[in-house]
C-alpha cells in the first residue's frame, strides 16, 4: 500500500481456520493483516493484505501481535465469519478522528438477519469495568498506538486457546481504564456475525471458574460483589457451581 492506511483490520485464525475468513473489499484506507497461528493454510494474495504466523497458540498473544504490527491509526480485530458494515466503519474513524484522546471504542454487532445481537445503550456511554463485561472482540475497535504507549494488551492468560477461555476483551478495557485511557461506547454498528446457540456451556464448571477468574482478574478481592450481583440475577446460568463461581472455589 502507497499510502499509510487509517484502518487496520486484523484477523486472529488457525491455520485450519484460514478458509472461512471473509475480507472486505480492498480500499486505499484500510490494511488487512492476517495472523495465523499453526502450520498450513494459504491465504490468497491481494495488495492490501499481511500475513504474520506464529508457533504461539491462544487468540490473545494473536491480538497482541497485532496491537504490535497495525500500520493503521484504529485497529479492528476480525476473526472467522465476521463481515463489516463499511458505513458503520466510516462511522468509527469519524469518532476517533473527532475525539483524539479516546483510546478504545466500544460499539455493536448484529446478526445475519440484522438484528442487533445484545441489549445495547441507545447513547453514548463511558465504557468502564461496570458496564463493560459483556463486550466482544468484533465490538472493539482500538488506537494501537496509544495502548503501546502505556504498555496495555490483553492479558495472554485469558481468551480462546486457555482454560481461561473468554473475557480478554473485558480485561483490556479495564486495565485501559487504569492505565489513564480513555474508552467510550458509541452505539454504532461495525460488525455482522451469525448468532450462537445461547447458553452454550452455561452451567458447567468450566465456565463458571472461567467467569470467576475473570472477575478476579478486574476487581481482585473486591471480586466477590460483583459476582454475587450476577449470580443472584441469573442463579440458572451456574447451576449447581453457583458458589464456587461467587467466592472463587475451584480446583485448578
Amino acid at each position: 500500500m502507497a499510502a499509510k492506511p487509517r484502518l487496520t483490520i486484523a484477523y486472529s485464525v488457525l491455520a485450519g481456520g484460514v478458509d472461512n475468513l471473509s475480507f472486505p473489499a480492498a480500499r486505499p484506507d484500510t490494511e488487512i493483516l492476517v495472523i495465523v497461528q499453526g502450520t498450513g493454510g494459504a491465504v490468497a494474495p491481494r495488495d492490501d493484505v499481511r500475513v504474520i504466523r506464529l508457533d504461539s497458540t491462544g487468540v490473545t498473544k494473536s491480538r497482541n501481535e497485532a496491537i504490535r504490527q497495525a500500520a493503521g491509526e484504529v485497529l479492528l480485530f476480525g476473526e472467522e465469519s465476521v463481515q463489516w458494515k463499511r458505513d458503520g466503519l466510516d462511522e468509527v474513524l469519524a469518532i476517533f478522528d473527532d475525539n483524539p484522546r479516546i483510546a478504545i471504542v466500544l460499539g455493536r454487532a448484529e446478526d445475519e438477519t440484522g438484528t442487533l445481537r445484545k441489549r445495547y445503550p441507545s447513547y453514548r456511554e463511558p465504557a468502564t469495568v461496570w458496564n463493560s463485561a459483556r463486550v466482544g472482540t468484533i465490538e472493539l475497535a482500538v488506537r494501537p498506538g496509544e495502548l503501546l504507549r502505556k504498555g496495555v494488551a490483553f492479558d495472554e492468560n485469558f481468551g480462546a486457546g486457555t482454560p481461561n477461555f473468554l473475557g480478554d476483551e473485558y480485561i483490556l478495557v479495564a486495565d485501559a481504564n487504569r492505565a489513564g485511557l480513555r474508552c467510550e461506547y458509541f452505539p454504532v454498528t461495525m460488525s455482522i456475525h451469525p448468532r450462537e446457540s445461547s447458553g452454550i456451556g452455561f452451567g458447567t464448571v468450566w465456565d463458571a471458574r472461567a467467569r470467576s477468574r475473570v472477575f478476579g482478574r478486574v476487581f481482585g478481592w473486591f471480586a466477590v460483589v460483583p459476582r454475587l450481583l450476577l449470580w443472584v440475577r441469573n442463579p440458572v446460568r451456574f447451576g449447581r457451581f453457583g458458589f464456587a463461581f461467587v467466592f472463587g472455589w475451584f480446583r485448578d
